[in-house]
């Protein structure tokens, strides 16, 4: 009689035991997976030559997002951009961008963008802290930008300025910022759904 009274007690007191572990041992859900819409989707960029202006656009990008507002620890974003896909709508400035002494695209045809952590500023604005590698030189950035999510849609819209030359663009003579300015503004636009 004392073991079939300790075996009915048990059997829920195992069965509460075993649940709870379960939930612990459970997967986090893991970040939603968006996927960009080149169409809709932009990475430019600012800077300045001779004291005057010019914009510029990498039309060949890829990347790939994992990013949900609710597991920022969880989210991760990775972006690889085609060096020689640059348009400044100057075939000369283009030309001059792609070789040895500037971003050399024969040798590092690739620029990354990679995610470490991101925090949220306020409701709907966003920082994402990233390594980003041009020219086989990799700086930590910080990206500011905006997110409206809707539904299975979403936007985000950022900027960030770099120096130049801490990624060694511009060599020999273009080290020298008086002809071409150090700053260069990036500015991204990625819409993408999942």
């Amino acid at each position: 009689m004392g073991l079939t009274f300790k075996s009915t007690l048990m059997r829920p007191l195992a069965a509460a035991f075993v649940a709870s572990l379960m939930v612990f041992a459970a997967p986090a859900k893991a970040a939603d997976q968006w996927t960009v819409d080149a169409s809709q989707s932009t990475i430019a960029f600012t800077g300045t030559q001779l004291g005057a202006g010019f914009d510029g656009v990498y039309e060949d990008f890829t990347a790939i997002i994992a990013f949900s507002p609710d597991d920022l620890a969880g989210s991760s974003v990775e972006v690889l951009i085609d060096i020689a896909s640059v348009d400044t709508q100057n075939g000369d400035r283009d030309s001059q961008i792609v070789s040895p002494d500037w971003f050399d695209a024969a040798q590092w045809p690739t620029a990354k963008f990679e995610t470490k952590s991101f925090s949220e500023i306020e409701p709907g604005r966003y920082q994402a802290v990233a390594d980003l590698t041009i020219r086989d030189v990799t700086r930590e950035v910080t990206l500011p930008f905006d997110l409206v999510i809707t539904g299975d849609q979403a936007e985000a819209k950022g900027s960030v300025t770099i120096a130049r030359t801490d990624f060694g663009v511009g060599q020999g003579q273009w080290a020298d910022t008086s002809q071409v300015g150090d700053d260069v503004t990036i500015n991204i636009t990625i819409a993408a759904s999942k």
